[in-house]
């Protein structure tokens, strides 16, 4: 449980690119050992907590080779651990095993992580990015139990008793997730008791802490991980089994130095974010300003192309008709089809408009306004105040 409490506050905010499977550890083949869960290697009574002197034993971080924390257990228990990196490259995950008299054994299980969206679109669109395997939504701590617990506590010859109130226990990891700013995450602290026909009583626990992070466009992400830890010992034992484990947890100390290694760890990670985010908005900017270059370069050449046909027309119209013969076509045709023909000032081009009205209004895109009210501007009317509107005149 102690090292679900680390994990989770060094993690909360970390990045995650690339995670590993957690159950690809060989540490968790030994669930599956007959000897690791039934039998011990003695029969021998020792006596079961020599108060008198107890051993420190530090869990360490192999990357950097620094003191994560201490804590310290009875001196004839044997403990030994593991740093692993499958959630983060740089920040451990530790792994546990305490064996002792009276058939003591007790260990934990890597650290699961998962993530879930609101969103099916966002989940989807994560799934493609290479998260698939860790999205899943947050399910209860019995169903966990079922799918991780309960198999392998019957295969080893177990059988459910009760689940167990823990409060102390509770409380201790509240109050870290307190302490540590995590004082509104979600945690479901679940604990049951086993025995089987040996005179052996078991204690396995889940322990699952979960937090939202708000995203873009109004998005939230819930990230939750759990572990599950296992304690076997001889029934005679087994309360002041518990009792003991609760006061070395409780008794943990923390490396300050690691704390601050934590907190330039994440501050560095903040900076290089924002470093790739200001990245991304220049790169599109980039793209946005390439697109409107060539929309420009587009325009450029439309109007070209407009201005080369006029020219062509007006030759055409001269060669054939002689001078002034353009315009004479174009008032026949006006006449026929009811249409006069006007100037836009803000194009420069000239349009065909429907002819009847005292006046007429236009606008750089062609579009126009029939009006026989001489007192009226289109510039002026509220539902038009998006545009400048001109007036254009016939060319007859």
């Amino acid at each position: 449980m102690r090292t679900l409490i680390f994990t989770f506050i060094c993690l909360a905010f970390a990045c995650k690119e690339n995670p590993q499977d957690p159950n690809s550890s060989t540490y968790n083949e030994r669930l599956d050992e007959e000897s690791a869960w039934n039998n011990g290697t003695s029969d021998q009574k020792e006596p079961f907590f020599q108060t008198s002197r107890n051993k420190t034993h530090e869990l360490r971080d192999a990357r950097t080779g620094m003191v994560v924390q201490s804590t310290e257990y009875p001196s004839n228990w044997k403990v030994i651990s593991k740093p692993i990196y499958t959630i983060d490259q740089k920040i451990p995950d530790f792994l546990m095993q305490i064996d002792g008299p009276n058939h003591l054994k007790t260990f934990n299980t890597p650290t699961k992580f998962h993530v879930s969206y609101q969103s099916p679109q966002l989940t989807q669109m994560m799934s493609q990015y290479g998260m698939a395997s860790m999205i899943r939504p947050m399910v209860g701590n019995q169903q966990l139990f079922r799918e991780d617990v309960e198999p392998r506590m019957q295969k080893n010859g177990y059988t459910f008793v009760r689940q167990r109130s823990m409060p102390d226990d509770e409380a201790y990891v509240k109050q870290k997730m307190q302490e540590n700013g995590f004082g509104q995450g979600y945690l479901e602290y679940t604990a049951t008791e086993w025995k089987n026909q040996n005179g052996q009583k078991a204690l396995a626990r889940i322990v699952k802490i979960a937090l939202q992070q708000p995203l873009m466009n109004n998005e939230m992400m819930t990230m939750w991980l759990y572990t599950t830890d296992y304690v076997f010992v001889d029934e005679g034992q087994f309360e002041a089994t518990l009792d003991q484990l609760h006061k070395s947890t409780v008794g943990t100390q923390e490396n300050p130095q690691w704390k601050q290694y934590m907190t330039q760890l994440n501050q560095q990670r903040a900076m290089e974010n924002q470093r790739k985010m200001q990245i991304a908005a220049q790169q599109h900017q980039q793209r946005m300003n390439d697109r409107w270059a060539a929309f420009n370069a587009h325009q450029e050449n439309m109007r070209a192309i407009s201005a080369a046909q006029d020219a062509n027309h007006a030759s055409f119209m001269n060669r054939n008709f002689g001078a002034g013969s353009d315009t004479g076509q174009r008032q026949f045709l006006n006449m026929i089809n009811e249409q006069e023909t006007v100037y836009n000032p803000l194009t420069g081009n000239n349009y065909q408009v429907n002819a009847g009205s005292t006046e007429y209004w236009m606008d750089s895109d062609g579009n126009y306004i029939q009006n026989n009210d001489l007192f009226y501007t289109p510039n002026g009317d509220i539902n038009l105040n998006n545009r400048e509107w001109v007036k254009v005149g016939n060319t007859n």
